[in-house]
């Protein structure tokens, strides 16, 4: 099933064209260039709202009203446990390299945070004003899954972040994160760019690499 953000729009996208299509048809006493204003107004209004949600949001000016960082894409991420982490026999103590993707819109982000021996969706996110800046925060909770290679060591698990940017379309970010495994650290995120859907730690090191380092759009 697709995500609920995206069936809302196209059920209301929908049913909204089904009513002005249905209500120009009976017709009413109106002249006919408002007669098809009138009829074709919900549809406007609906189709105003999904703009809003993926585009309009994120052009300049609107963005400061805002305050909405825009992160959409794939980020290099370097993850620095704390000392007094609780990390099993043989775990990877640092830093540790991944990869965060990021799909958003105003009312919607997903998260997919991925190392070579694990990977974490977000389940659910919030958007938190930052008193001393002019940019929103972001905290966000996961669901951390191991690879079979790795299960004998590390078991599933939940965790929290909190992702700090410090301006509205960022290239570097720092935050901070937690597990209930007892493990907490910091993270750094570099921007590539603003792409997602790759299949696995290795796809996404190679895209990396071929990537520009500059001109992100």
């Amino acid at each position: 099933m697709g995500r609920p953000t995206a069936l809302a729009r196209t059920i209301t996208l929908i049913v909204s064209a089904i009513y002005s299509i249905v209500l120009f048809t009976l017709g009413f006493e109106l002249p006919g260039w408002w007669r098809f204003v009138v009829s074709f107004l919900p549809t406007l209004a609906v189709a105003g709202v999904v703009t809003w949600d993926l585009w309009f949001w994120r052009l300049p000016g609107v963005q400061q009203l805002v305050r909405r960082p825009d992160l959409r894409g794939l980020w290099r991420v370097t993850l620095t446990p704390h000392p007094d982490s609780h990390i099993p026999e043989g775990g990877n103590r640092g830093p540790i390299a991944g990869f965060l993707e990021v799909k958003q819109s105003f009312w919607a982000v997903h998260l997919r945070l991925y190392t070579d021996q694990s990977a974490s969706k977000s389940t659910a996110t919030t958007w938190l004003p930052a008193y001393e800046s002019s940019v929103d925060n972001l905290t966000f909770t996961y669901d951390n899954l191991p690879k079979m290679s790795e299960s004998h060591r590390s078991m599933r698990s939940a965790g929290a972040c909190n992702l700090n940017p410090t301006s509205l379309k960022p290239e570097e970010v720092e935050g901070t994160y937690f597990t209930d495994r007892f493990t907490k650290g910091d993270m750094v995120l570099t921007l590539i760019d603003r792409t997602s859907g790759y299949p696995s730690f290795d796809a996404a090191t190679k895209h990396a690499e071929a990537a520009q380092p500059k001109g992100v759009a």
